[in-house]
């Protein structure tokens, strides 16, 4: 029971999101893929949501202190800059932004980028939630082809 617990935690972390915990539940702690990839994307999206609803007051508060202004305005322009193709596609820019799991993309900056460029909260989360699905399978399969892999050459054990 603990393991989903962790895996829970983790997959709310901005660092690790699903990117890391589907791979993390299916290798390490050896449990069924569908079960991991619900739970990463239940984890996942849960923080999201005050995220995106909440943001806007912690910003205001935040923006009145000089350092952590600074701070927030460097965060902002990396993420203008590498969420462009966001403010063009819309709502379908983010569903690709947050469904590609890469660096620098996924739900945390996807909120983040809705937020900056002032999309609807709800579209926004629906669009998220979407690009979730589409990022636990790619992670989802990658994982299992790993895995085949290390069976076929015959490592069976925990990384």
């Amino acid at each position: 029971m603990s393991e989903y617990i962790i895996l829970m935690a983790m997959s709310m972390l901005p660092v690790t999101e699903l990117r890391l915990t589907v791979p993390y539940g299916i290798l390490y702690y050896n449990l069924h893929p569908m079960v991991v990839v619900f739970i990463s994307i239940i984890g996942n999206f849960l923080i999201c949501i005050p995220i995106v609803y909440f943001f806007k007051y912690i910003d205001t508060f935040l923006q009145k202190y000089y350092l952590t202004n600074l701070f927030l305005k460097k965060i902002y322009s990396r993420t203008r800059s590498k969420s462009q193709k966001i403010n063009k596609y819309k709502y379908v820019g983010l569903i690709i932004f947050v469904g590609i799991p890469a660096p620098i993309t996924g739900a945390w900056t996807g909120c983040l980028a809705s937020h900056l460029f002032g999309f609807s909260n709800k579209k926004s989360l629906m669009a998220i939630l979407i690009g979730l699905f589409i990022s636990a399978t790619i992670v989802l399969v990658i994982t299992i082809s790993f895995q085949n892999l290390l069976s076929y050459i015959g490592y069976e054990s925990k990384l």
